[in-house]
């Protein structure tokens, strides 16, 4: 009996295995589906490439903004806490300030793009001017948003700082599970004109009825970026092994196979936002994009049992 039991046992887990692997298996199979419809509306229009480099650029400026305080204390040799003593903590408001600024850009362009794929897939023309004004016209979200990110940025930020390495993970925990909630954030603040923990909210409830089609895109774009990296950087080192025989040639390569992970980045992003832009219009209104097959659609989602 005790054998009988055991195996049945064993059995069952592997079904189970199967049944887990086989979902998994469709699920990456349906989202490099939609990857692939995804590169289709892409190429019919190649200037929703203008948006994310905007974007991209307001992310630079992110980063450089990160860099502010060290290269203040290299020019003028003061120290940052000593100078927020003096200041009375004066340099927090400010980055605040520049944070909200420079997310304010950055969400106000990634806007523009998804209005401008949000009217393609209506089957209405528009052009990058179009989702500009669309955007302006979304000031008051947007602004509000970049507000909100803003203050969990730095609080992120702060705790990571302040904290030894468990602290870290668990701020870098916090942070994931912020992205993944606010995933269709940007899609609902252009549709539906609603104020940032409305449009928080519909997000949530929008991933529980994807329950993780969204974070399988997400996964699936880092691997792409990943695989498709490596060209880039077998060239990179092709050139790198040239520089003594076609110092020119190895070094222009070198040029190029570096150039190529910027625009690589450029094109996933965009296809990212294509890809949630689809995914936001059909689970809120069931409405089938063309050149979206349906029944894939309609396998996207899942609903959930509670």
């Amino acid at each position: 009996m005790g054998t009988s039991t055991q195996a049945a046992r064993l059995i069952i887990g592997t079904k189970r295995c199967m049944g887990i692997h086989t979902s998994w298996t469709l699920r990456v199979a349906r989202t490099q589906a939609i990857m692939s419809a995804a590169w289709q509306i892409l190429k019919e229009d190649k200037s929703l490439l203008l948006l994310p480099i905007a974007s991209s650029a307001c992310l630079m400026l992110l980063m450089v903004s990160f860099a502010v305080p060290a290269i203040l204390e290299a020019l003028s040799g003061v120290s940052v806490s000593d100078e927020l003593a003096q200041t009375g903590g004066l340099l927090y408001p400010a980055m605040f300030m520049l944070y909200v600024v420079t997310y304010g850009i950055a969400i106000f362009f990634n806007a523009a793009l998804a209005m401008c794929v949000l009217r393609r897939l209506e089957g209405q023309q528009s052009t990058i001017p179009d989702g500009l004004r669309e955007a302006a016209s979304c000031f008051p979200q947007i602004l509000g948003w970049a507000v909100v990110s803003a203050t969990i940025g730095m609080i992120l930020k702060t705790v990571e700082r302040r904290s030894g390495f468990v602290g870290q993970m668990v701020a870098r925990a916090l942070g994931l599970a912020w992205s993944v909630a606010t995933f269709l954030v940007v899609p609902v603040l252009v549709a539906e004109r609603k104020g940032p923990l409305e449009a928080i909210q519909e997000s949530v409830r929008l991933l529980k009825r994807t329950w993780g089609e969204d974070l399988l895109g997400g996964l699936g774009f880092g691997l792409l970026y990943f695989f498709w990296a490596i060209p880039g950087a077998f060239a990179f080192v092709i050139g790198a092994g040239m520089i003594v025989s076609h110092p020119i040639l190895g070094i222009g390569i070198m040029i190029l196979s570096i150039l190529y992970f910027p625009l690589l980045g450029l094109v996933l992003s965009t296809l990212s936002t294509i890809f949630d832009v689809v995914l936001y219009r059909y689970a809120s209104t069931g409405v089938i994009t063309p050149g979206f097959d349906r029944e894939l659609l309609d396998a996207s989602f899942v609903t959930k049992s509670i």
